[in-house]
């Protein structure tokens, strides 16, 4: 399905959506067309040229304008923030919507997902990982037809076929023509400059008075996007003839470069240079020192980290306010509390000026403070600040993986200790398989037994037990039993218990979770671990529903209500209303259980509670089947099918559970024709989370259902089909295909969502069905 172009605000902080084009794109015209046709005579189109010189935003344009081509959608992979190559395959499948299921990156899992859809990938900012993501680019290309790449680098990615599209500066007036008013008017540059300086200094205009020194003005910035921009917001301080006298002659074009600083970067850089040579010396610094930050920050993280030498922590807000003048700085609009950012090419230029020392100690203020909001997020969880807590860390996203990245080189332990404090982080957000893998590089490079490496062992267990990895989990539980006994930490040891009932419970062997679970209810309560009691309670209680106990497992979860609702904690007492809600459902009292869906939905919403989302709506797509409302049983399953494999979590992992989901969407498949069905599920599937939230609490009906876009199965799907068809397990068909059993589930995954199927038995019928 084509990937939503526009939104809400949160539209741009949904992994592989186009964000929003929140000022006006300018000129370009040429440009457009070139790597449009770039884009029609090759499948794979980069557009190079000098950081902000804007290249993004002629990927993110030509984008839009070509998407109707692209029957299986547009999605931006981001990756100005991603430093560590081996995240790089982990982003694309964010980006595209993968469910994944491993800790280990696969290529082939990204292969078989994209190998028969038609879909425009944009790879934006990726000089930095240029050898991976032209490796993965030229894999991906060779392997699935219908796949384009557009990227966006500041130098080639060098792959056979490959169509460079350089972007040049915008365009300024002919020095050789008459400066007339028709000629002003065609240049993309001046066009800019006034659009901009309009918004700095309302009224500005471009009249026959100050064409001339505006004319100039461009010419020296290069037509370059971003020097204009910082030269605009300069009339709120400067007349134009003071800011066009100094400029002087530093802005002339550089004719000395190389492959890594071509002329264009050189040119940029003196634009920036000239707004360096505005700030004051304690500006300056505090400018280099702000450079550590990725991603934006915080004043409190600001006035912790740039403080210290010549520059006192009082003074820090007054010299980031002068920086925000000089468009050094930015402020985040849309945070909740004090925000700013830096463009990438000047937090690089910052970088830059640092000498190696100083660098090496802010490297490590940054790494400490980091470390320790992760500890205060972990320490004040289960109380009224959750929402606040989440959004922070969202906020913080690549400055905690900037931090693990330094914590791998220089403090492995206190990496452990900053990945499992931000436990619930990973799991609302979805992040299960980026938070397995700093894990997992994190035990690598700190073995020392301690209770940080124990913590971080049982949530590397309970990570993997929520993908369905179970093999795994015994492993590293039994190394966590170990620390625990060698250091007598008492917590670390009921966590590892509690982590033991959670794989019983997702395996099956419900007695045993129960006894563990219910255990570990009484042992958090004894040390004051609130949250490792009410996390308890809450699985407690859903263990006793699966076994069939009812009246223990609603005593548990009332018990949960009670104790949460008092503190203000709405994590735990969301997923255990979710749980309720589903006892409800088995006792066939089907309004309690919708209300108890749409309580826990109310109270996941400002948590931006991803993983809570999915499970929501697929219980009440259970509740509107059992109700006879096919129709919404269906979408909601759609909507529920999609968040669930965006965030990775295997609910097929969760025997009883899934047996649950298999009787919802039989029921559902019985009441209404195959085509009204599957209608129903692609238009929840192509849902926004938000829509289909407020869906699922009545708050407005969803766009008319398009109907099904069937692709079709390739040749090796379609052996795969006949072969499930006769009863052959995944390990069987591996054997008969000489592949792997892992491709031979990713191939049956890949049927059963390309049919709008979901278990085997349906895909059986399905081509029993089709002769």
């Amino acid at each position: 399905m084509v990937q939503p172009l526009t939104g809400d605000g949160d539209a741009a902080d949904e992994p592989g959506a186009l964000p929003l084009e929140l000022t006006r794109f300018i000129g370009r015209r040429r440009d457009l067309a070139l790597a449009r046709h770039a884009l029609e005579r090759s499948r794979l189109v980069t557009l190079t040229g000098t950081g902000g010189v804007g290249k993004t935003r002629l990927a993110f344009r030509l984008a839009r304008e070509v998407s109707r081509a692209f029957a299986d959608g547009v999605h931006v992979v981001a990756l100005a923030d991603v430093q560590d190559p081996a995240l790089l395959g982990h982003t694309v499948n964010t980006a595209v919507g993968i469910r994944e299921t491993s800790a280990q990156w696969q290529l082939d899992t990204l292969v078989e997902h994209l190998r028969d859809r038609q879909v425009l990938l944009v790879l934006d900012n990726c000089e930095h990982l240029v050898s991976a993501t032209a490796a993965l680019a030229d894999a991906l290309l060779r392997a699935c037809s219908g796949l384009t790449v557009l990227a966006t680098s500041r130098e080639a990615l060098n792959v056979a076929g490959e169509a460079v599209v350089p972007v040049p500066p915008l365009s300024t007036p002919d020095p050789d023509e008459a400066l007339t008013a028709a000629a002003v008017a065609q240049s993309e540059a001046v066009t800019l400059f006034a659009d901009r300086a309009a918004a700095a200094v309302p009224g500005f205009e471009v009249t026959a008075a100050n064409r001339r020194p505006v004319v100039e003005l461009c010419r020296l910035l290069d037509g370059i996007p971003l020097a204009i921009e910082l030269a605009a917001v300069r009339l709120r301080v400067l007349p134009l003839p003071e800011l066009l006298s100094r400029m002087g002659d530093r802005y002339r074009l550089l004719t000395q470069g190389s492959r890594t600083a071509p002329a264009r970067h050189q040119t940029l850089r003196a634009s920036i240079d000239w707004t360096y040579d505005l700030c004051s010396p304690a500006e300056r610094l505090i400018w280099s020192r702000l450079s550590v930050f990725s991603g934006g920050f915080g004043l409190d993280a600001a006035e912790a980290v740039a403080s210290g030498g010549e520059i006192e922590r009082a003074a820090v807000l007054d010299l980031m306010a002068a920086l925000l003048d000089k468009s050094v700085l930015s402020r985040v609009a849309d945070a909740r509390e004090p925000r700013y950012q830096m463009l990438e090419t000047i937090r690089q230029y910052g970088g830059e000026r640092l000498a190696e020392a100083e660098s090496a100690e802010l490297d490590r203020r940054h790494r400490e403070w980091f470390v320790t909001l992760a500890e205060h997020a972990d320490a004040d969880w289960s109380g009224p600040r959750q929402a606040e807590w989440l959004e922070r860390l969202r906020w913080e996203h690549a400055n905690l993986r900037a931090a693990l990245n330094s914590c791998l080189a220089h403090d492995g332990q206190a990496g452990l200790r900053l990945a499992w404090s931000v436990e619930n982080y990973w799991l609302a957000r979805g992040f299960l398989s980026e938070g397995r893998h700093w894990l997992g590089q994190l035990l690598d490079a700190a073995p020392e037994p301690t209770v940080d490496r124990g913590r971080a062992l049982r949530l590397a267990a309970w990570l993997a037990i929520l993908q369905g990895d179970h093999d795994v989990v015994p492993a590293l539980l039994e190394e966590g039993e170990r620390i625990a006994a060698a250091t007598g930490d008492a917590q670390l040891a009921v966590f590892v218990a509690q982590t033991w009932g959670l794989l019983a419970l997702f395996s099956g062997d419900l007695e045993f979770a129960i006894e563990r679970l219910e255990e570990s209810v009484a042992a958090f309560a004894e040390l004051g671990h609130r949250t490792g009691e009410i996390h308890s309670m809450f699985e407690a209680g859903l263990a006793l529903s699966l076994a069939g106990e009812s009246e223990r497992a609603s005593a548990w979860h009332v018990r949960c209500q009670e104790t949460t609702a008092p503190i203000g904690e709405a994590w735990w007492r969301s997923f255990s209303l979710w749980a309720f809600g589903v006892e409800k459902w088995r006792q066939n009292d089907y309004a309690a259980a919708a209300e108890l869906e749409r309580e826990s939905l109310r109270l996941k919403r400002p948590l931006e509670d991803q993983l809570g989302h999915s499970v929501c709506l697929e219980a009440m797509s259970w509740i509107a089947a059992s109700e006879g409302d096919a129709e919404r049983a269906a979408r909601l399953l759609g909507a529920a099918d999609a968040l669930l494999r965006k965030v990775g979590l295997a609910l097929e992992g969760i025997p009883r559970m899934w047996v649950y989901h298999l009787k919802g969407e039989g029921d559902a498949r019985r009441r209404a024709t195959e085509g009204a069905f599957r209608s129903a599920y692609a238009s929840g599937a192509a849902m926004s989370v938000d829509a289909a939230v407020a869906y699922a609490l009545g708050e407005g009906e969803p766009a008319p259902a398009p109907e099904p876009e069937r692709e079709p199965l390739s040749r090796r799907e379609q052996e795969v089909s006949e072969l499930v068809a006769k009863g052959m397990t995944n390990r069987e068909i591996a054997s008969m295909l000489v592949i792997s059993v892992r491709t031979a589930e990713k191939h049956v995954d890949n049927i059963l969502s390309k049919l709008g199927l979901s278990n085997r038995t349906q895909l059986a019928a399905h081509v029993a069905t089709r002769g």
